[in-house]
């Protein structure tokens, strides 16, 4: 037993204790502490990982595709974007629209004119065109000036 591991002289003052302190009952207390320490730090660093745009990158890119009425049933002409990034469009005069190169994941499609925007949440596929089908572009009454 090393000198420091040996027990002092105190510990034998009211005679020999029943219980005696076991060095290696902290060090595996110390492992266990640093193990949970360092479960913590790979966690933390896997969760800044993934809500990275690196994570982005290696989960590859894909598009979506669809059309767009109004309240009308009409075409809707006007922006399309996703929401956290510059990708943008316009809809074709006849309602259609595609949108590239946009980052696999959850993502919100936003359809927007001059005056409103409305939100669609999306998931994009890596290395795929999604059809999101029929989208409906509700327009809203502007209040007159007076």
């Amino acid at each position: 037993m090393a000198l420091e591991n040996s027990p002092s002289l105190k510990e034998f003052e009211d005679g020999i204790p029943q219980n005696l302190s076991d060095p290696s009952k902290k060090k595996n207390r110390l492992r266990k502490i640093l193990l949970t320490l360092f479960a913590l730090l790979v966690l933390f660093i896997s969760f800044s990982f993934f809500q990275s745009s690196a994570a982005e990158l290696l989960a590859g890119k894909g598009s979506l595709s669809g059309l767009v009425l109004d309240d009308k049933g009409q075409p809707f002409q006007g922006d399309i974007f996703i929401l956290g990034t510059e990708l943008e469009t316009k809809t074709e005069t006849d309602g259609y629209f595609l949108l590239e190169n946009i980052p696999a994941g959850a993502r919100i499609l936003i359809v927007a004119n001059d005056h409103a925007g409305y939100e669609f949440p999306t998931l994009v596929e890596a290395g795929k065109t999604i059809d999101i089908g029929q989208l409906q572009f509700i327009t809203t009454v502007l209040p007159d000036d007076e």
